[in-house]
């Protein structure tokens, strides 16, 4: 780097400098001080006062560096004093000046530098009080302002150092003045001749110590600061006019008087802690600030450096003070800390983003929602980082604006676009306006930058609808027409298409109502729309028939949207319309196939219905009879060939049950239950119940319980026991040899219900990967083969898919032919209640009380008639039977029922009216007597019409015997309620 001087103002320059003695000094505890606060302030870790010699830069203090001086031609600070305030370099590798300077590129490693002139009272600049660091950086008015008054104070100290090291070369002249003239006198007494002859130059001795002594006092008295010494005891011994002015009190008062007493009460006992600590450590220059109360009690800030002078015992004999009033400067930093943390909190809080430059528009400042548009940090944006965020497509386009901002003084206004990382492109509307000084120079810019995507969108899809409007007006097939806000609604454009669609051409059409052309039919339901919605400034969507000009009628679907002036006042609304005459006409069509659909379920329902009564009626005759041999005592002969008839009707009433959950589930009919019940007795039930089928086959039958689960659950326990029951009855079905596993166990929870997993594994002839979906298809098996040797619907895996989907859950298989397959799935359910203890109580294989308990037996059957009074005359009832519903309307007047048996099919009247006539009888009896419903339907509805007709239960044909059992006593032993 190389730098030109004036050789006259430089030559003055060094000479100010050296006069001031204060190059190759040691360290001074107040200029250390002020050092210490520079780096505070600015946060660097590097801090010197830099004077400025001719051939190299020497360091009076320093912070951070352990060298003491450089060379002059590799020094910032060279550059520093050419300039009249502060000097910033924000990157040095980025300055050519300073690029290849070795403080840049050594050791040192300095990236930013901010220097101010030291400035003597006569305008020389001795040197710099500067900070530094490694990293770029940027510094706020606060710093620069506090950086700039710490420099002045570096001069002031110099300089008065510089006086008082004067005043004390005076006192020493004096001193040996006095003494010359001691020996004079002395002279004189022995010599009066010559006393004479050195009358006349004592004379001018005196004169110029006169002239000395009054330069002193003049430099004092007169000085801008507060001059005052003080006695080792605190007492004031001396103090300038100005002090005296600022503190309100006369010299002969502060004489009076401690220094402390001027302090601040907030403030005394921090200020003597800190001369306390100079005085203990022999300092003998200090700088501190503060609180001063005047004789008015007008408080004033005050930064003094304070000269203690020791003996040689180290004792305080004087302390000499420099002091100036700073309560100006202390408001206008208190302000501008006030006025920034404002700006900081509205900044960070406004919902716009905020940025802020400096003169050559480097970003200094941006707030978070500047960050959330940018999706950048605020340290990322500082510099020239905030460029990075733009579209490279507008980028040359913005900077350009930019830069002629920047270059004109101009306020800046654009758009453009940035690449978010996290949300992608988006349109910003920025605006920057000027900062100036007091002098009307440019500081740099603060400004806005706003989101404005959405906007932009807004714009440009109401563009497009313009043009596509336009478009569709002029080439639409639909009707499209504008009509005015009047009694008639006038009409005032429609498009072309009203040619094609009602055969008029558009100026036949204009300034006629539209009513004119609507069917007599619809046109009062088309007012209606019109006057009660759209002219109320709503949107309406209106069917109706119009007339067109050959005289037939068209179906038009018609859209009504009414529009608004700049005031919001609606000013009339346009519709678009279409011909739908071939909708309605597939509609109607369609209509015609609903009903026709419906009936045809209707049919297959009752159809169901029908065959599920009348062969469910013969198979309770078989079941039931079978029962009743079985509780005989049988031959073995006979037994075998019972359990053979038990077990072959059993099985056709699985797949008659089958069949009716199939059509079910095929239309949507199933309804789950969630009642608690208790999760390990069902399985336990559903295992025992299978496992004499094990034991037949000669295979295990194993069962693994996770004891961790809850004890009850709540959900639909039939349907989970037919799915476990269809799933290990196949696994049994299709095992000749090994075992069947069934584990249940815990998954986890989620939203406070838990997990289940039922896993059913078998070593069975497996399934071929071919077949591992179409098994869940309807009426599907592995193959042909299967079906002839282990029989089936084909429906039970269908069917268990089905019920599962209900439950949000679905089938899961493994499977390897020849090895076994494992099927699996998961539920989610309730933790429940034990509302079934009571229930549990009550043992339903116990006989009716000692009471008599009397039953009306309401069925058109005869052997059903045989079946069921033979098991409840064994359970101690006493049967009474009726042939159909008027037979027990007759028979239930005598009132000596306790429970009515109530068959529901029946000819003549059915059960549904008979028990509805008995639930209308005035007197209580009829309200209250229990009346069990006998069905042999199974499909849905039934339930609900059982509760409508005022049944309390019902059995299902043909009826377990312990089911019908349970009813019994359950409601001949307590009171009942209808269900």
């Amino acid at each position: 780097m190389k730098s030109s001087h004036s050789n006259a103002c430089e030559i003055s320059r060094l000479d100010t400098l050296r006069k001031f003695r204060v190059l190759d000094t040691k360290d001074e505890q107040g200029l250390s001080d002020i050092v210490t606060l520079a780096a505070s302030i600015c946060g660097t870790p590097m801090c010197v006062i830099s004077l400025m010699d001719d051939r190299r830069q020497w360091f009076k203090t320093r912070v951070g560096l352990q060298i003491q001086e450089t060379p002059r031609e590799h020094a910032f600070c060279a550059h520093a004093i050419l300039q009249d305030d502060i000097m910033i370099v924000t990157d040095a590798r980025r300055d050519v000046r300073f690029a290849d300077s070795p403080l840049v590129t050594g050791e040192m490693s300095v990236r930013f530098y901010a220097g101010v002139p030291l400035t003597t009272a006569e305008g020389h600049k001795i040197g710099t009080l500067c900070v530094m660091d490694s990293v770029p950086r940027e510094l706020n008015d606060f710093q620069l302002n506090g950086l700039r008054t710490l420099a002045n104070n570096v001069t002031r100290q110099i300089e008065l150092k510089y006086v008082i090291s004067e005043m004390d070369v005076k006192t020493k002249y004096l001193e040996e003045s006095n003494f010359q003239l001691s020996v004079l006198n002395q002279e004189l007494l022995a010599s009066e001749e010559e006393i004479r002859s050195n009358l006349e130059h004592i004379r001018m001795l005196q004169d110029h110590l006169e002239i000395r002594e009054r330069q002193y006092r003049e430099l004092v008295e007169e000085a801008p600061d507060l001059i005052y010494e003080l006695e080792a005891s605190g007492n004031f011994a001396f103090a300038n006019p100005v002090m005296e002015r600022v503190s309100g009190y006369s010299k002969e008062e502060l004489q009076q008087m401690k220094y402390w007493e001027l302090v601040h009460l907030s403030h005394q006992q921090s200020v003597i802690n800190f001369y306390k600590t100079q005085r203990k450590n022999l300092q003998s220059s200090s700088y501190n600030q503060f609180l001063m109360v005047t004789k008015s009690g007008e408080e004033k800030w005050i930064g003094q450096s304070v000269r203690m002078l020791f003996d040689e015992h180290g004792h305080v004999y004087k302390v000499s003070v420099i002091a100036r009033d700073i309560t100006e400067l202390k408001h206008i930093d208190i302000k501008r800390a006030e006025s920034e943390r404002r700006f900081r909190l509205l900044a960070g809080n406004a919902p716009v983003g905020i940025f802020q430059t400096d003169a050559a528009g480097l970003c200094t400042y941006v707030n978070k929602r500047w960050c959330e548009i940018g999706g950048i940090s605020e340290s990322e944006a500082r510099g020239e980082g905030w460029m990075k965020v733009i579209h490279p497509e507008d980028r040359h386009k913005v900077l350009a604006e930019w830069a002629d901002a920047l270059a004109g003084a101009r306020n800046f206004v654009t758009e453009f676009r940035v690449i978010n990382p996290t949300t992608g492109v988006r349109w910003v509307n920025s605006e920057g306006i000027q900062m100036l000084d007091e002098h009307g120079s440019l500081q740099g810019y603060i400004g806005t930058t706003r989101d404005i995507t959405e906007l932009k969108e807004v714009h440009n899809k109401l563009r497009e609808r313009e043009e596509l409007y336009r478009l569709l007006s002029s080439n639409s097939k639909d009707l499209i027409t504008l009509y005015l806000i009047d009694e008639t609604a006038t009409r005032t454009y429609i498009s072309p298409s009203v040619k094609e669609i009602l055969g008029y051409t558009p100026e036949e059409m204009i300034g006629h109502s539209p009513y004119d052309n609507i069917h007599p039919d619809d046109e009062a339901y088309v007012k209606e729309v019109m006057q009660s919605v759209v002219f109320s400034g709503k949107s309406a969507m209106v069917e109706y028939r119009a007339t067109r000009k050959d005289g037939s009628y068209v179906w038009l679907e018609s859209n009504a949207h009414p529009f608004f002036n700049g005031k919001g006042d609606m000013i009339g609304f346009q519709t678009s319309a279409r011909d739908i005459s071939k909708r309605k006409e597939f509609e109607a069509s369609l209509q015609i196939a609903k009903e026709k659909a419906e009936e045809a379920t209707k049919a297959k329902s009752l159809f169901l219905s029908m065959m599920s009564h009348e062969i469910r009626t013969p198979m309770n005759a078989i079941i039931g009879l079978t029962n009743l041999l079985l509780q005989n005592a049988p031959r073995e002969d006979q037994q075998e060939r019972l359990d053979l008839l038990k077990f072959s009707g059993q099985n056709l009433l699985i797949i008659i049950n089958d069949i009716l959950d199939f059509s079910k589930i095929e239309a949507g009919k199933i309804v789950l239950e969630s009642i608690n019940f208790n999760l390990r007795d069902m399985l336990s039930d559903t295992w025992q119940m299978l496992e004499m089928r094990a034991q037949e086959k000669q295979i295990g039958l194993r069962f693994n319980y996770d004891v961790s689960l809850p004890e009850f659950v709540k959900g639909d326990t039939v349907r989970l026991s037919q799915i476990v029951t269809n799933l290990l009855g196949n696994a049994i079905k299709f095992t000749e040899k090994g075992y069947v596993e069934f584990s249940v166990s815990k998954v986890g929870e989620e939203q406070g219900r838990v997990k289940i997993r039922f896993q059913i594994k078998d070593t069975g002839i497996g399934i071929a990967p071919d077949k591992l979906k179409t098994i869940f298809e309807q009426f599907s098996q592995a193959d042909n083969d299967i079906t002839r040797r282990f029989g089936g619907t084909g429906l039970g895996l269908n069917i268990t898919k089905g019920l599962l989907a209900l439950m949000n859950s679905k089938i899961e298989l493994e499977s390897e032919p020849g090895k076994g397959s494992t099927f699996s799935f998961e539920l989610l359910f309730e933790e429940g209640e034990n509302t079934i203890a009571a229930e549990n109580a009550t043992d339903t294989k116990q006989l009716l009380p000692d009471k008599q308990v009397k039953v009306l037996l309401v069925e058109d059957n005869k052997i059903n008639q045989l079946v069921a009074s033979n098991f409840l005359q064994q359970w101690g009832a006493q049967v009474e039977i009726a042939n159909d519903g008027l037979e027990a309307l007759e028979m239930i007047r005598s009132k000596s029922y306790n429970l009515i048996f109530m068959d529901l099919q029946m000819p003549g009247m059915d059960g549904y009216e008979a028990s509805d006539k008995i639930r209308s009888m005035e007197e209580v009896y009829f309200r209250d007597i229990p009346i069990i419903a006998l069905t042999a339907s199974a499909m849905n509805g039934m339930r609900d019409k059982v509760v409508e007709m005022g049944m309390n239960d019902f059995i299902s044909k043909p009826f377990n015997p312990d089911e019908l059992r349970a009813k019994l006593i359950k409601y001949t032993t307590a009171k009942t309620e209808k269900v």
